[in-house]
């Protein structure tokens, strides 16, 4: 008999099962070039050598198909060494690397020297990791990387519950949108596949570097206590609890906001403030959309008031504007305009030139501030018009017992130092 005709001979009594054990614990060789039989430490080891592929029946129905350039198969310990250009496969996933281990008692991969996840429009990348057919679940360390249609995500670690389609990634975790140039940092999420729903738990911040086109560079940041990311029929990331946010000129506090980076819309509720340079608006929600990625209105509904400082050198003079709902409309980075609805009352400071002059205090239906360089050019009221004036003797040093109804100076406006955000003093 020829030594190929041995071979053959052999190959075809290894193409039956090469492990024997519990029903579905058989490993099946389905081809091989070369095969050597060797005894280590009283085990037989087998060597394969070229195209290697073995099957095996996974727990709950179908096949793990295994494919290398070299494999050593340990019969005792029931584990394969598996060389160059692994492949392993089960139903839409596949595990791929340079170098891994397959314990088929277990029905378990381990793969180092780099490993690659593929599964239905995802790829995920790692320097090591784990897939357990049985528990349908896989573990990866060190340098990960999820990519998806529309978003990567970096982790030091990442648990994957096939089953569940649920993501658990720790350490340095960092999610970059690609569709709205968002990147959203912390210290680990949960990321739920079915419903493309992502859960940042804890020191979530939200950034987004924006290039106007003019060439200027406009960062927003946000920070919370916990922050979600949906990607369903609208695209939106909501912030819950001790929200802060910055950009430029514009700066919020609040409980509860929702960003939805396509519509250029930020909702800010629970106690929400919002600062605009030197303007601060507070009310039972503020709505500020952008255009063109530039700032073009501030919409604020239930006990809305807008508060500007008067006097940089009077510090208790404050002009002030409420109303039921309150606009204010930017153009080109200024304020132009703010109108107050229904039950609209404003108090403002007077000066003859640079003296004080007395308080002017008017009400209607509506009323409508125009600005001009930031300045107060006149104020117009329509229905019900109402009208007072306070001379400047009454009012001097007394400025607190004419602040409208709900007035508030907030202080503690958040600031931008980097992409951090810190808080005034």
């Amino acid at each position: 008999m020829t030594a190929r005709a041995i071979f053959l001979v052999l190959l075809g009594i290894l193409g039956a099962p090469c492990t024997q054990g519990q029903t579905g614990r058989v490993v099946e060789l389905r081809s091989a070039d070369e095969l050597k039989v060797r005894t280590v430490g009283g085990e037989e080891v087998r060597d394969f050598i070229g195209n290697v592929h073995f099957v095996q029946p996974a727990a709950e129905g179908g096949m793990i198909r295994l494919w290398c350039d070299r494999a050593q198969q340990y019969i005792t310990q029931e584990r394969i060494e598996l060389f160059g250009n692994v492949r392993i496969r089960k139903d839409s996933l596949t595990l791929l690397g340079s170098l891994g281990t397959y314990f088929n008692n277990t029905r378990r991969a381990r793969m180092v020297e780099g490993v690659r996840l593929e599964r239905p429009g995802t790829v995920l990348l790692a320097r090591e990791g784990d897939y357990s057919t049985d528990a349908r679940r896989a573990h990866f360390r060190t340098e990960v990387v999820v990519v998806d249609s529309v978003s990567k995500t970096y982790c030091d670690e990442l648990t994957y519950f096939e089953e569940e389609d649920r993501s658990i990634a720790v350490g340095n975790v960092r999610i970059e949108s690609q569709t709205d140039a968002v990147t959203v940092f912390g210290d680990s999420l949960v990321h739920f596949g079915r419903i493309d729903y992502t859960l940042v738990p804890k020191n979530p911040k939200l950034l987004q570097i924006d290039t106007t086109s003019s060439g200027v560079v406009d960062t927003l940041v946000v920070i919370s206590r916990t922050m979600e990311a949906y990607r369903d029929s609208t695209q939106r990331y909501v912030a819950r609890d001790s929200v802060m946010l910055v950009r430029t000129d514009l700066a919020g506090r609040c409980g509860f906001a929702v960003y939805r980076p396509a519509e250029g819309l930020a909702v800010l509720m629970r106690n929400p403030v919002v600062w605009y340079g030197e303007n601060q608006v507070t009310g039972d929600s503020i709505a500020v959309r952008l255009e063109d990625r530039k700032l073009r209105s501030v919409y604020v509904q239930g006990r809305a008031m807008a508060v500007s400082r008067s006097d940089t050198i009077r510090r208790e003079r404050f002009d002030q504007l409420t109303g039921r709902e309150l606009t204010l409309y930017f153009r080109g980075g200024n304020i132009e305009r703010i109108e107050a609805v229904r039950n609209a009352i404003s108090l403002y400071y007077l000066f003859d030139k640079t003296d004080p002059n007395g308080i002017n205090k008017s009400s209607g239906d509506r009323i409508f501030v125009d600005f001009t360089d930031g300045e107060v050019e006149n104020i117009h009221v329509v229905g019900g018009v109402e009208g007072q004036y306070m001379p400047e003797t009454m009012i001097a040093n007394r400025e607190r017992l004419f602040n409208l109804d709900g007035f508030r100076w907030h202080a503690d406006k958040p600031k931008r130092r980097g992409t951090e955000i810190i808080a005034d003093p």
